[in-house]
């Protein structure tokens, strides 16, 4: 069945369309977080510029207050000119001018008669406005507040009356006032960014998470869609395998009856007929295999004695080990080692992994030629594992992870089926499916845990048990 890429197309059709579909998106997210950078700083602008007029307005106001009610401290009760008023309110004019310095904005306040000339002036702070400090440009003040407010060069100034004998004159110096609004907007402006770079990488940290959720839900839809064909498939391929198997049956019986009636006939016509019973039983364990991964059955679990297990299993496959000049070494296990699970599934697990080994061996020395079956327990890890050793070449690193895939084989003839299926029922009892190259050659192991598996060693927890048989 061809591969699919993760839209359900072929990988060559679709990986044009994903490398255009991701550009087009982040096209898209660059533009959007641009354009959202952009309005966050133009808010900041727009911010700015009002708290810079807002700052202005409210010292001017502030002034404003302070010179009405110096003017009002200032009124006479029966003075006649404004120095006697002057004279007698110095103490006065003094503690305001001390309340106008520590806002460090108003540079003077003086009193002028009706004519115009200055009685008293009290000075704060320096009148030169510092280079290159000047207000910003278009900062105009409210209709209500430039009527009362006269710009000069360097300073506002704020009059107030004092009565019919003359008037009250604070100056609010430009050049502070510059500073601290520059300093207010300067401050603003790298709030504006951090905010502005926060929303940045946020929105990209957004516009990458649904990219991993569009990529991810791409590719279990693709999954989803593999799997359904998948799963039409093997209904088929079962289907026809089942059809099969019956023929073979009745295949496999007519050529038993026939090496009855071929008895005593010269010896290639028997050869010739063993090498047929030989492929036709070949086909029956492919298809049963096929069967089993295909249609794979829930374990019923009951307690299973290892021993019982590890004697039907050797005297099963003696006869093929044998055949095939090949020692199987069968170490009964303790009598009291017990395993809850499901005693055909373990007996099926156990037959695939010797028959592997056995097939492996072929072609080697016969003192390689040795396959061993045992059992190791581990009380302190709560595991039991039922070991098939042999001796042969073992399987390459890089391959060691790849013949648990269903089909994947290096033997010519192989079906690929055998570790696939043991591994299921290995998962399906809790435990799972170890290969490894050892030193003397490969192992393979079924590792049940103790707690899930209900293990019992009962009165097993000493030597593993003397070898029940050879082959």
């Amino acid at each position: 069945m061809p591969v699919r890429g993760p839209g359900g197309g072929r990988p060559g059709e679709r990986e044009p369309l994903d490398r255009s579909l991701g550009r087009q998106y982040v096209a898209a997210a660059v533009a959007f977080v641009i354009i959202v950078a952009a309005i966050v700083l133009l808010f900041g602008h727009m911010i700015s510029r009002s708290l810079s007029r807002r700052y202005l307005e409210d010292t001017l106001v502030y002034g404003q207050e302070q010179v009405r009610q110096l003017a009002r401290d200032m009124e006479g009760e029966g003075e006649r000119s404004i120095y006697e008023v002057v004279e007698k309110r110095r103490e006065t004019l003094l503690m305001r001018g001390a309340e106008l310095a520590q806002r460090q904005v108003f540079e003077r306040v003086v009193i002028r008669d009706r004519n115009g000339n200055v009685v008293w002036e009290g000075t704060f702070q320096s009148r030169q406005v510092p280079p290159g400090e000047k207000l910003p440009e278009n900062l105009e003040l409210s209709p209500g507040l430039e009527q009362e407010v006269t710009d000069s060069e360097q300073s506002y100034e704020l009059h107030a009356p004092i009565g019919d004998m003359g008037e009250v004159v604070l100056l609010a110096s430009k050049g502070v006032l510059a500073r601290r609004i520059a300093r207010l907007r300067r401050d603003l402006l790298i709030q504006t960014v951090i905010t502005a770079g926060l929303t940045v990488l946020a929105l990209a940290g957004a516009f990458a998470l649904i990219w991993h959720l569009i990529q991810r839900n791409r590719w279990l839809e693709a999954k989803r869609h593999e799997a359904q064909e998948l799963a039409d498939l093997g209904a088929l391929a079962a289907n026809l395998a089942h059809e099969i198997r019956n023929p073979l049956n009745s295949i496999n019986l007519n050529l038993e009856l026939l090496d009855e009636d071929l008895a005593g006939v010269e010896p290639s016509a028997r050869m010739s007929l063993d090498s047929t019973r030989r492929e036709v039983g070949r086909l029956a364990r492919l298809v049963t295999d096929f069967l089993t991964y295909a249609r794979p059955s829930e374990p019923v679990f009951e307690t299973v004695a290892l021993a019982r297990l590890f004697r039907e299993v050797g005297e099963f496959l003696r006869t093929e080990a044998s055949r095939m000049g090949v020692h199987l070494r069968v170490v009964e296990p303790p009598a009291g080692l017990r395993v809850r699970g499901d005693a055909a599934q373990l007996r099926q697990v156990l037959l695939n992994l010797i028959l592997n080994a056995v097939q492996a061996l072929e072609g080697l020395p016969p003192a390689r030629r040795v396959v061993t079956l045992r059992a190791d327990t581990d009380p302190g890890r709560g595991e039991v594992r039922l070991v098939v050793h042999d001796r042969g070449e073992g399987i390459p690193e890089e391959e060691i992870e790849r013949v648990r895939e269903a089909f994947f084989s290096n033997r010519r003839g192989g079906t690929g089926l055998g570790l696939a299926i043991a591994e299921r029922i290995a998962v399906s009892h809790g435990g799972r499916l170890e290969l490894e190259n050892v030193e003397d050659g490969f192992e393979a192991r079924i590792v049940l845990p103790m707690e899930r598996g209900g293990v019992s060693i009962g009165d097993g927890s000493g030597p593993q048990g003397s070898a029940a048989g050879e082959a």
